[in-house]
């Protein structure tokens, strides 16, 4: 198990040594699982699941804070059905269900006389982190990478962001104000712009991607510099661009954050 110090209100790395717990401080560590099945129908074949999420050994604020943002880590990584279960028995059921999910799909299709075993070789993979901050804002991202046969695999970047005064959740909504959705697609639209091109060259990156989809969707992170918004596979552009990302900075947003978190 890797545990690391961070600086208790932007929750910044800066230790990956083992440490002792002090009460005044906020301590990081990572939850290591790593599982594998093979197939009954061959050696050949078989799931791997492989998870790697960080937690709140202690923070500043005290064990009843630790233990809300550890739950909401759970919750982001496993869903809201493992409300109120610890890391552990929540990561192990979690991947004890995806096994299972592997042995029944994938054996009911599986033909051992196949030359086709990549296909039956499935993998899932996840990341938690605690990432960028901003005031007593932080941001926790969950990364996936699953391959479940075909062509290729699939990958992910939910972000969430926490309150770490209230241990809870600050869902996009919340931290905008009322109407905030029109200006900051624009706002969207033109660091995607920067990014990938202009709107008025045929050949940009940018025009061949949907615009209708670059929009305030909710999975939003905070940061020193801004607020980034992430865009799946698919979204606005091809799997092959992977997960996009549009940072907006601060200055161009203040207007439209909410009193509640315009102080932050």
């Amino acid at each position: 198990m890797k545990t690391f110090h961070i600086i208790p209100a932007a929750l910044l790395l800066i230790s990956f040594t083992t440490v002792s717990c002090k009460r005044s401080e906020t301590v990081i560590s990572t939850y290591e699982n790593q599982v594998e099945q093979k197939l009954e129908q061959s050696d050949s074949a078989g799931v791997t699941v492989i998870q790697s999420i960080e937690y709140l050994e202690s923070i500043e604020g005290g064990k009843s804070l630790c233990s809300k943002v550890n739950n909401l880590v759970v919750k982001f990584c496993f869903g809201d059905s493992y409300d109120g279960y610890e890391l552990r028995p929540a990561s192990e059921d979690y991947a004890a269900s995806l096994v299972d999910d592997y042995k029944k799909d994938a054996g009911m299709t599986f033909d051992e006389d196949s030359d086709a075993y990549w296909a039956y070789n499935w993998s899932y993979l996840m990341t938690g982190r605690f990432s960028d901050s901003y005031g007593d804002l932080q941001t926790y991202t969950v990364y996936s990478e699953n391959y479940l046969g075909g062509a290729h695999g699939m990958q992910s970047m939910i972000p969430h962001v926490i309150n770490l005064r209230t241990g809870e959740e600050v869902p996009e909504e919340e931290f905008f104000a009322e109407g905030y959705e029109e200006p900051v697609t624009g706002l969207i639209r033109e660091a995607l712009q920067k990014e990938w091109g202009s709107p008025d060259d045929p050949s940009s990156t940018y025009c061949m991607m949907e615009e209708d989809g670059m929009v305030p969707n909710g999975f939003y992170g905070v940061s020193e510099e801004g607020v980034t918004w992430y865009y799946q596979p698919y979204v606005i552009a091809s799997y092959a661009q992977g997960v996009i990302e549009a940072k907006v900075p601060w200055y161009q947003l203040k207007p439209y954050i909410s009193k509640e978190y315009s102080k932050f």
